[in-house]
């Protein structure tokens, strides 16, 4: 482990305040591996990282730390933090403790169990508060007016991961909606605005959300299950081709021969025919056997 050495530090006595008080502040580029503890401190410290990578260990569980991360370690916490070898991390912190503190973090979604935020849409203001805080060290107010800017920033920016987790969370709800709902409904002669209505959603706007996470869009993978289940009556039973096109959704043989035939390449027949004999289908086999009934 290479030596302790800072690019900056800058203690402060700042205690005056109900809500946070400062203490310490620095910066300091890590060299590749660098590991500071196991440490239990008596205050908070907060680390924001501008370029590079680490880890942080807090109560044996680790999290992996990257460029405009901020890192949060609580007092009377074991911890420990080690640079990356290939791209060790170059961070500024603070040491602030106040009545409000846990209050404050809890609001950033910050804690002992969830150390670890990303600012990176706020990685300019993020970073602007730090080095202010740095450069003003001996001006108390604009020490503290900058501290009271990066919880604004932090809980900015905890409020767009929310919104970000809960949009995802959404559209995963949203897809698996219309899978259950094309699952359950394939038989029936559904309409993708069917399948809209049942989420909610507008037809144009769930064709897209369902094409961005399947590579489908709603009426390809209705057509695709259709068929996939017709396929396996054809194998497995004797029912006739119009009685396996209603099952599937169809309500007559022509239109689902012309899209079966259309999906797989072959006749309904003779898709059968050749399941039965347990020939691979092949257009190669088709020509053989049938010749010219290929168009």
């Amino acid at each position: 482990m290479a030596a302790k050495t800072f690019d900056e530090v800058y203690l402060v006595n700042y205690s005056s305040y109900d809500d946070v008080n400062l203490y310490e502040v620095g910066c300091q580029k890590c060299d590749p591996s660098y590991g500071y503890g196991p440490i239990i401190r008596k205050l908070y410290i907060l680390h924001y990282v501008v370029s590079g990578e680490g880890l942080l260990r807090i109560q044996n569980k680790e999290f992996a730390v990257k460029e405009h991360d901020i890192f949060v370690i609580p007092a009377h916490t074991p911890s420990y933090y080690e640079a990356g070898e290939n791209n060790p991390w170059n961070y500024i912190w603070i040491q602030f403790d106040g009545f409000k503190i846990k209050e404050m973090l809890n609001r950033c979604g910050l804690s002992e169990t969830n150390p670890v935020l990303s600012l990176r849409e706020h990685a300019p203001k993020t970073e602007r508060c730090l080095r202010n805080i740095l450069t003003y060290h001996e001006d108390e107010y604009a020490c503290i007016g900058n501290v009271y800017q990066l919880f604004q920033h932090m809980v900015q920016a905890a409020n767009l991961d929310k919104k970000m987790k809960k949009k995802k969370t959404d559209a995963l709800t949203y897809i698996q909606n219309t899978i259950c709902f094309i699952r359950q409904k394939y038989s029936d002669p559904i309409r993708i605005q069917d399948i809209a209505d049942y989420c909610g959603l507008n037809r144009s706007y769930l064709t897209r959300l369902f094409k961005h996470a399947t590579g489908y869009t709603p009426q390809e993978y209705l057509a695709q299950y259709r068929i996939n289940q017709a396929k396996q009556l054809l194998k497995e039973s004797s029912m006739s081709i119009q009685h396996i096109a209603y099952c599937v959704g169809y309500n007559d043989a022509f239109t689902f021969s012309k899209l079966f035939k259309r999906q797989t390449g072959f006749s309904p027949s003779d898709y059968r025919d050749f399941s039965h004999k347990k020939t691979p289908i092949t257009e190669h086999t088709l020509h053989t056997v049938i010749g010219d009934k290929i168009e």
